[in-house]
């Protein structure tokens, strides 16, 4: 029996999923609040079963993605009003309690700042009216006023085995093993650099935190480069017996994309061209 060899795995950024109506007014929040920039607009439909699309480039490779369809699609939804994801995207900047008070004082819903993963503090925040959470990190070594893309936090019930199946199914390799503080930071190439790193932390839940399927707004995008490998790859998660989605996009020729959740019912998007 011949093994199968995962193909080179990169991470790409990040998908916000956003409600049709709200695109511009997410935008504009994000203009203010994240002093981010657009980068790239166009009107793109993420699936051809879709009957209209938008997609919003913004800072560190965050796409808004906003859709209108008559069926459900087997990859681009997102479900809204349940529990929150244990998915985090940190972004560092520098004067963290003012940034916690600019917030407060103009209405962000925010949690107290807290002591995380890197032994720095945290707070997260939830961008736009819908609500959607994001987590601002302390870095006083930052120069410039804003946020700098940071690392990924995954919350699961297992670390040492989360550890294992992220190294097995997506190659990530272990930077640092700080599991006695209940944590591990582990590494994915990053697509267009690829003698670059981006960085992940898996980080050990409480006993309280819901483990589940999440299928949340917010998600991370791993790229395969290689469209022949992208479908073998599905097919060996699938077999090895980890939920996948249906793939969406352009089968024929485009863009396709599914995800896939991790045994904690993380949500991983996977991409190819």
């Amino acid at each position: 029996m011949t093994t199968f060899v995962l193909p080179p795995l990169y991470f790409d950024g990040s998908v916000v999923d956003v409600l049709w109506d709200n695109h511009e007014e997410a935008i504009r929040w994000y203009e203010r609040f994240m002093m981010w920039e657009v980068g790239q607009q166009e009107n793109w439909k993420p699936d051809p079963r879709c009957t209209h699309g938008k997609m919003t480039r913004l800072n560190w490779g965050t796409w808004l993605i906003s859709s209108l369809s008559s069926v459900r699609l087997p990859h681009h939804f997102a479900e809204r009003g349940t529990v929150e994801s244990n998915i985090r995207l940190c972004w560092r900047t520098k004067n963290l309690k003012r940034l916690h008070s600019h917030y407060q004082s103009n209405g962000v819903r925010v949690t107290a700042i807290y002591k995380g993963p890197g032994h720095t503090s945290y707070f997260d925040f939830w961008a736009t009216g819908e609500g959607i959470r994001f987590t601002a990190q302390e870095d006083k070594g930052i120069q410039e006023e804003g946020f700098v893309h940071s690392w990924i936090r995954i919350g699961v019930s297992n670390l040492s085995a989360s550890v294992q199946w992220y190294c097995s199914y997506l190659g990530m390799e272990v930077e640092n093993d700080s599991s006695q503080d209940g944590y591990a930071i582990m590494s994915l190439r990053l697509n267009h650099q690829p003698n670059h790193k981006s960085l992940w932390v898996l980080e050990q839940v409480t006993d309280d935190a819901y483990i589940g399927k999440v299928d949340g707004p917010v998600r991370p995008v791993c790229w395969v480069g290689d469209r022949e490998a992208f479908f073998h790859y599905r097919t060996f998660l699938s077999e090895s017996g980890i939920e996948t989605s249906d793939v969406g996009g352009f089968l024929t020729r485009g863009l396709v994309s599914f995800h896939a959740y991790d045994p904690d019912g993380n949500r991983l998007n996977f991409s190819s061209m």
